[in-house]
């Protein structure tokens, strides 16, 4: 029973904390703990408080963060294979938005690369030539895209 209410007492501060630092997590920066549990707790806020943020951290968490790209830890490791998939998987609808420089498939990619839709949908649409050249255009659209949007890949 003192397990239980020990664990509800540590569930609740967690919780509060990471209501409280909401604010930090909009700007996607984190202490000098790192990416995880305590950052998502504690943000950035200075101090011997980034000691026990350090300490979450260490919980597990991180290193499912850092995997996954949750936790304020960032773009996933898998982020590059899950869009180089979107890509091969819809490549003619994809093609399809290029060539108009806009469209749903082309929208969706943006948001997966953390871009802005109508700047890669222009920049897509003057390399179109460049692009589908014949083989390999996955590559060649992630490249292109790459040099427009946030998260490298």
């Amino acid at each position: 029973m003192k397990k239980m209410i020990l664990a509800a007492i540590v569930l609740a501060s967690t919780s509060s904390a990471f209501a409280f630092s909401k604010g930090d997590l909009s700007n996607g920066s984190y202490g000098t703990a790192g990416c995880g549990l305590g950052a998502l707790a504690f943000g950035n806020k200075s101090g011997p408080i980034q000691i026990f943020a350090s300490t979450l951290n260490g919980t597990g968490v991180q290193t499912f963060g850092m995997s996954t790209g949750t936790s304020n830890c960032g773009p996933s490791v898998f982020a590059a294979n899950e869009t180089k998939a979107f890509i091969d998987n819809n490549a003619v609808a994809l093609e399809n938005d290029i060539v108009r420089g806009q469209g749903e498939t082309l929208m969706t990619l943006s948001k997966m690369m953390n871009c802005n839709s109508d700047v890669l949908g222009v920049t897509l649409k003057n390399n179109y030539k460049s692009i589908y050249t014949g083989e390999q255009s996955t590559e060649r659209v992630m490249e292109t895209a790459q040099k427009v949007c946030s998260v490298k890949g």
